[in-house]
């Protein structure tokens, strides 16, 4: 689907919304925090919002985001076209680093996501999806969120990256800091709770896939699908 397309559908579902709770685009303005000329562009299909205006949408509206996103005038064969059928693994600690339960690929659970969601990683086959479960990082990924994450090789990882990675068989999600302690690795929460600790690992075992490895860093996540 194509981006001119894509901003059309959504100016539309989201004019929509706003008949129906019966709100000025200043008003939507001031709830979400963001300038009334951006929400007037997105309401004249000028613009489409990111996903951290988008999960702002979804919330105010209390809907999917596949309300706000997926022409629901079109016939079945085509929405599927604009949805992107993910591996479901289960869920991932977001505090303590806790242990995931295996995964049994001839009957793995998935989940759809909209192809818009995922931007240029909309054709990607590598994605899968977990469940975050824990408040480790809930200043930028709530506990409950789904995220969508994309493997990588071990030199593509960048500082400020959140990845999943495990350490001696158990995972956890945190943000990627390689430079933050000379000669570790610190895996660093982003929470409320001044409780959770950065998890330092010696550099030199982050190459030994038996006791530290990088699954995947997060591309997208939301609280509503």
């Amino acid at each position: 689907m194509s981006n001119d397309i894509a901003k059309k559908i959504f100016s539309k579902n989201l004019n929509k919304l706003i008949q129906k709770h019966k709100i000025t685009v200043m008003e939507l303005s001031e709830k979400l925090d963001i300038s009334y000329s951006t929400v007037s562009d997105w309401k004249n299909g000028k613009k489409m919002p990111r996903g951290g205006s988008l999960q702002k949408l979804s919330d105010f509206f209390n809907v999917n985001l596949s309300t706000l996103l997926e022409d629901n005038s079109t016939d079945s064969s085509e929405d599927n076209q604009n949805i992107k059928i993910l591996p479901l693994y289960g869920d991932i600690a977001a505090g303590a680093i806790a242990e995931i339960e295996g995964v049994d690929v001839w009957n793995v659970e998935t989940i759809d996501i909209p192809s818009v969601m995922l931007g240029r990683y909309a054709n990607d086959d590598h994605l899968f999806s977990m469940y975050v479960n824990g408040d480790s990082m809930n200043q930028v990924i709530p506990n409950g969120s789904i995220i969508v994450a994309k493997p990588l090789e071990d030199y593509m990882y960048k500082d400020g990256d959140i990845v999943i990675f495990n350490h001696d068989a158990e995972y956890s999600l945190k943000t990627y800091r390689p430079n933050m302690i000379d000669g570790f690795v610190v895996f660093e929460p982003n929470s409320d709770n001044a409780g959770f600790k950065n998890i330092a690992i010696d550099h030199t075992t982050l190459h030994d896939a038996n006791m530290v490895s990088i699954s995947g860093k997060v591309i997208f996540f939301s609280t509503i699908l």
